[in-house]
């Protein structure tokens, strides 16, 4: 049996984004092994059941030292047959990863901007980057090179398995105990890292928004979702808003218990994130407000969605490459910072008519 082996990928939502592409594999390639490497306990959650997987090789490379990496790696060296660096990953660490693995085919893509600092030669079947084309079908174009046709391609939904007791447990919720009104879930944060806290709409501008839509939607109720990172950003929308009683924040132990929770809710607001990944994923209609990132890329993928931008002239200025984010054109993220409530708002309803 010949082995493929999937090269870490770090974000949620790239994670989820490659889950179509992973499907096509063992749909096209079923005496292939499919395995994939993760770094975390989170991916695991996210890949938990996921029938198109036959390994998950879990280590905690960004705890490890160099050296304990190293040999843990080194230990699968020769034993696959193809590696794939799945869109997007220009970093030097992730082809330097797949080098190491020692797969006579090692595929991945070759990146408009920083391609030669990130090594991306080391990787031996390749294909370019597009700027208008969607994460899912990048990782599709990608497995191509495998000798996959066209027609036995499936461009599928992503693909995040919940299990009925989760679903049960999500029901308990105090904000789904009352079944009239409309239940929203938002998402007001993003990673911080490499500068990607910018790509968050003002706690301020959410709070606004929330105020409005209990307004229109007298018995509506509002989850805040977010992580450890995101505590500043969801304590001051509650600070904010006006009606409490009708606000819930979120604090979930594991991804799985956020993610059955989003699957409860009617429409999901959020950032450009993994949870708006994960929300549509799991099925949810979205709102999603872009920024500096580029919605061609990453809109919701396969599920009933309505896109928030300014469409400033300089938008989308960010780019896949190991450079921190920054407002290219000097402006301060203004392509955020004044995107007003209303504009939301009016998404939201759109969105609603649209899915009653």
């Amino acid at each position: 049996m010949k082995r493929i082996g999937i090269i870490p990928i770090f974000g949620i939502g790239d994670l989820l984004m490659a889950t179509p592409a992973i499907r096509n594999l063992k749909e096209n390639l079923p005496d292939h092994s499919i395995e994939i490497f993760v770094m975390s306990k989170v991916h695991l959650d996210v890949l938990k059941g996921n029938p198109h997987i036959d390994r998950i090789h879990f280590f905690p490379f960004l705890k490890a030292s160099k050296f304990e990496a190293l040999r843990f790696l080194l230990g699968f060296r020769g034993k696959f047959d193809v590696t794939i660096n799945f869109y997007p990953s220009n970093r030097y660490h992730y082809n330097v990863f797949a080098f190491l693995l020692g797969a006579p085919i090692r595929l991945g893509h070759r990146y408009l901007k920083d391609d030669l600092i990130s090594l991306n030669f080391l990787k031996n079947r390749t294909i370019k980057e597009r700027f208008d084309r969607h994460v899912v079908l990048q990782n599709l174009d990608l497995i191509k090179l495998l000798g996959l046709r066209d027609d036995n391609l499936v461009d599928y939904p992503l693909q995040y398995l919940l299990e009925p007791h989760e679903i049960e447990e999500a029901e308990k919720f105090p904000a789904f105990q009352k079944r009239e009104g409309v239940v929203i879930g938002i998402h007001p944060g993003t990673s911080k890292l490499k500068g990607h806290i910018n790509r968050r709409w003002p706690p301020e501008r959410f709070a606004e928004f929330i105020d409005l839509f209990h307004q229109k939607f007298t018995q509506s109720r509002v989850l805040v979702f977010g992580g450890p990172e995101d505590i500043d950003a969801k304590e001051r929308i509650r600070d904010l808003v006006r009606e409490k009683d009708r606000l819930f924040l979120v604090d979930t132990p594991t991804i799985r218990q956020a993610a059955a929770l989003i699957h409860r809710c009617d429409i999901f607001v959020s950032n450009d994130s993994g949870l708006m990944h994960l929300a549509a994923a799991v099925g949810v209609p979205t709102v999603a407000i872009f920024g500096p990132t580029n919605y061609r890329w990453v809109h919701p993928w396969k599920v009933e969605h309505r896109i928030v931008s300014l469409e400033l002239p300089c938008s989308p200025c960010f780019y896949y490459s190991p450079r921190p984010l920054k407002c290219q054109a000097g402006l301060d993220f203004k392509c955020l910072k004044e995107l007003p409530a209303s504009m939301v708002m009016g998404a939201v309803e759109e969105l609603l008519a649209s899915i009653k």
